[in-house]
């Protein structure tokens, strides 16, 4: 199929109001993690519109639909996330969520809709795609990992989707534009977990037991040194303690002493030393205080990195669609994770940013903001980048299968 940018141009504008007023629904009702049951009843619904298949109740209450082209036993696929986060919010636009504590701050409502849009359009011209489109409708991206369940459920199959696009908002990036990063984009996360043991006893009298508090503090203190001294420092790496508890009482030498943090790594490699790095320094730092520790580790999602052939085929895409002035190249990772990075490990994968940001906006709120309010325009960014790039990736690939 060589696409005509009119004619799809013409059917994104033709989906684009009907898209937004499904943002705005979704916005009104945002769900947290593991709880997207009434977003995902939506969605539902709007498939059983266009008359698109699908299997609901997959890894909680995630999607897959799927539609065949030419080729039904091989595809490419889309996904978007669903669920909210904790946060009140405070905009001041007329569809603000309407549950207490309940946000779509991250923009996975405008994530949700523009696949629905574009599932709109490429139903439309389904006999003239290459192979067939696999919608992943995400949960749980905010906290367990959708994907990886949602991939473990066998998404990937029938038809075998050998590459995976997804995107996100990015209120940094001005509306009408989109952002692409080569190679690694996001990092690997695993959260640890340290609980020192002492003998706690009357804090006149410490020399009767054992000061779990002392140990901890020089391990909390010693960790950074993992990351100046046994790490190279051309590597992205992060350790980050984010609680710390100690003790019952002013007057008692503390017993027990708990606490966690996140490890963060651009890349894989680097994650089992630093895990190796922490385990026997709290280990060897207990000891020498005479205490004990236990230190226990979960992985969080693995680092995301695109794959160079999709970045090259979605660039020049971009950029023919929406022209050069458009398209930017971000020039450095995040390392803040995203469960999109399953997709990346289990096949090809690319995701790229979708600007939000208002014009006259010099200082636009940021995502998992109270007051994030982006440009809806994104959302014909989004649905026309989505489609444009699924038709390209199908015609390269199609050539191999």
């Amino acid at each position: 199929m060589s696409f005509d940018i009119d004619k799809l141009n013409q059917l994104v504008d033709a989906v684009y109001d009907e898209t937004v007023q499904i943002r705005r629904n979704l916005h009104m009702h945002p769900e947290l993690s593991e709880q997207e049951e009434k977003t995902a009843e939506a969605v539902c619904r709007r498939l059983d519109e266009l008359g698109i298949e699908y299997t609901a109740g997959i890894a909680g209450h995630g999607i897959s639909a799927v539609i065949y082209g030419r080729d039904r036993d091989h595809g490419v696929g889309i996904r978007a996330d669903m669920d909210a986060l904790p946060i009140t919010e405070r905009t001041d636009c007329s569809f603000k969520s309407q549950n207490p504590g309940v946000m779509h701050a991250c923009g996975h409502d405008i994530h949700t809709a523009i696949l629905l849009g574009t599932a709109k359009i490429l139903n439309e011209i389904k006999d003239e795609l290459p192979g067939s489109v696999r919608l992943f409708f995400q949960p749980s991206e905010e906290t367990i990992g959708g994907a990886k369940q949602m991939i473990d459920a066998g998404c990937l199959k029938s038809p075998a989707i050998s590459s995976v696009i997804g995107l996100h908002v990015e209120s940094s990036v001005k509306g009408g534009s989109v952002e692409l990063m080569p190679g690694p984009m996001n990092a690997a996360s695993t959260e640890f977990f340290v609980t020192v043991t002492g003998k706690s006893c009357h804090g006149a009298h410490p020399s009767d037991g054992i000061d779990a508090l002392l140990p901890a503090c020089a391990m909390v203190s010693g960790l950074q040194s993992i990351i100046t001294r046994r790490t190279d420092p051309a590597e992205a790496v992060l350790i980050t303690v984010g609680q710390f508890h100690s003790g019952t009482k002013e007057n008692i030498v503390s017993g027990e002493t708990k606490f966690s943090g996140i490890i963060r790594a651009l890349q894989m490699h680097n994650m089992e030393p630093l895990k190796a790095y922490i385990e026997e320094h709290c280990q060897a730092t207990a000891k020498a205080y005479g205490a004990t520790c236990d230190v226990e580790f979960s992985d969080s999602y693995p680092s995301l990195e695109n794959d160079d052939e999709l970045f090259e085929l979605v660039r020049d895409t971009c950029r023919e669609v929406l022209g050069e002035d458009k398209v930017e190249i971000k020039k450095k990772p995040s390392l803040g994770a995203d469960d999109f990075s399953y997709f990346c490990h289990a096949c090809k994968g690319l995701y790229y940013n979708i600007g939000t940001g208002k014009k006259g906006d010099d200082v636009p709120y940021p995502i998992h903001s109270d007051l994030f309010d982006p440009d809806e325009e994104c959302i014909r960014t989004g649905m026309l980048t989505e489609v444009v790039s699924v038709i390209r990736i199908l015609e390269e690939e199609s050539k191999e299968w």
